[in-house]
């Protein structure tokens, strides 16, 4: 036995599923890559806006950017994900994101503070949840809900981050805390995603779990263990297929319905309660607060949607988030009663669309193509993602309060439930099998394994 061998098996003990650990390591991630750049990025627009004067609006463009880029380039990353594996690309992905933070603590004008934007939107594009994501689709099936809960755990300890990045913030200032952080990503992360192997059959598994016997399910032909769970990793529609499906448009529109709020929430929910009258430090406290309550949430609703349902937990999860967004939008010092009522809407639909929003794609359509599909249907979300921060960071400038952004945002997530109700489409592995079709004589070339002969209607 080579010592990289035994090396692994010691950190990596056998009688654990890999699937997990590759959720633990993709929490891990989450907790860093996410803290960074989504939940605590928001405590440096005011003290960009402080030390250059640049306006809200013009910091705001900088996220829009990064949301276009995203947009942009996610079919093609979905499609260099499934091609390479996600374990390659989110090394890559993790180094972007590092050499992005860098480029911000040397930002002194509009200009380089874009371009560091837009090179932050490649890295999130290929490193960190991304990847974990489409390997969490290919080791489990039965138990995605409970592995995106694992993962999960590390965006719910994320927010936690807000309160790290503006303690740094007040010891060393924003430029040498961005260095700081660019530094802890490339040090923390990349080992993290050298914990990702692109499918469990490699090790000897099918999904959820099952052992192989040389090349076989272990499990007796016939049985419901061997129904539920015999599916290798990365059967599935092609994308060719998923563009003929009434469900996949429906996915997208309740996406983009849910998105704006939500991308606007995660740019300025801390300038926002500042505007309300909250220090920085309650702020950032409150949002840590937030993080803490995700983490049972996230864990729990996946647990949940594996047992009750993940299309259920989908729609009251839309629910509760539209709601809990009207509620933030009048949160303040004067109404701190508020703040359960917000921590019980918004903070739970977030956890449970968190979770069914991302399986929902591979429980609908399979995990052969997942990253190509999620990556077009984020693409769809460009325009949402790009108007929703310059919108809000607009209303703030003119009216000089986030309330009025927010109570919109909060009616227009509300129509997110509508469209995800009407899909109507059973679940991939509920699907009947039809004629059988050969697999791929070289796997490793193809994006994956074939759709077993399931329909593509």
């Amino acid at each position: 036995m080579s010592l990289a061998s035994l090396v692994r098996d010691r950190l990596f003990p056998r009688d654990v599923y890999y699937g997990w650990y590759i959720a633990i390591a993709g929490a891990g991630s989450s907790f860093l890559i996410l803290g960074i750049t989504i939940f605590g990025f928001g405590v440096f627009i005011s003290r960009f806006q402080e030390e250059y004067g640049w306006s809200v609006k013009a910091i705001a463009l900088g996220f829009s950017l990064r949301s276009l880029e995203q947009g942009m380039l996610s079919p093609f990353m979905g499609y260099v994900m499934d091609r390479l594996g996600p374990r390659r690309v989110a090394v890559i992905g993790v180094v972007i994101v590092a050499a992005s933070l860098f480029i911000f603590a040397q930002a002194r004008t509009l200009p380089v503070y874009y371009t560091a934007s837009i090179v932050m939107a490649i890295g999130q594009s290929l490193g960190g949840f991304s990847a974990f994501t489409l390997a969490a689709m290919r080791w489990f099936v039965k138990k995605r809900g409970r592995a995106m809960g694992v993962i999960s755990i590390g965006n719910g300890f994320g927010y936690s981050v807000a309160l790290i990045i503006a303690a740094l913030n007040s010891a060393f200032g924003f430029r040498d805390t961005l260095m700081i952080l660019g530094v802890a990503v490339l040090v923390l992360g990349v080992p993290l995603a050298l914990v990702i192997r692109d499918r469990p059959e490699s090790l000897g598994y099918l999904p959820d779990g099952e052992r192989l016997l040389d090349g076989k399910s272990s499990q007796p032909k016939g049985s419901s263990e061997a129904k539920s769970k015999a599916l290798p990793s990365g059967t599935g529609l092609e994308l060719s297929q998923v563009l003929r499906i009434p469900a996949f448009y429906l996915l997208v529109l309740t996406s983009v319905s849910m998105s704006a709020g939500q991308s606007a929430w995660n740019t300025f929910q801390i300038p926002a309660l500042e505007a309300a009258g909250f220090s920085l430090k309650v702020a950032a406290s409150m949002v840590s607060i937030y993080g803490l309550v995700q983490i049972p949430l996230r864990f729990g609703t996946g647990w949940l949607g594996d047992f009750l349902g993940r299309r259920r937990l989908g729609t009251a999860a839309l629910i509760l988030q539209s709601i809990g967004l009207l509620v933030f939008a009048f949160l303040t010092p004067g109404r701190f009663w508020l703040l359960p009522v917000y921590y019980l809407t918004y903070a739970a639909g977030h956890a449970g669309w968190f979770i069914a929003g991302q399986t929902i794609t591979a429980d609908y359509f399979g995990a052969r193509q997942f990253a190509t599909i999620r990556g077009l249907a984020q693409s769809l979300q460009v325009p949402m993602g790009i108007l929703a921060p310059i919108f809000v960071g607009s209303m703030f400038d003119r009216y000089g309060n986030y309330q009025l952004a927010f109570i919109f945002l909060g009616i227009l997530s509300s129509t997110a439930a509508i469209w995800f109700s009407l899909i109507r489409r059973p679940m991939w592995i509920d699907l009947p099998p039809a004629a059988p079709v050969a697999e791929p004589a070289e796997p490793s070339k193809q994006s994956g394994p074939t759709t077993q002969g399931r329909s593509d209607t």
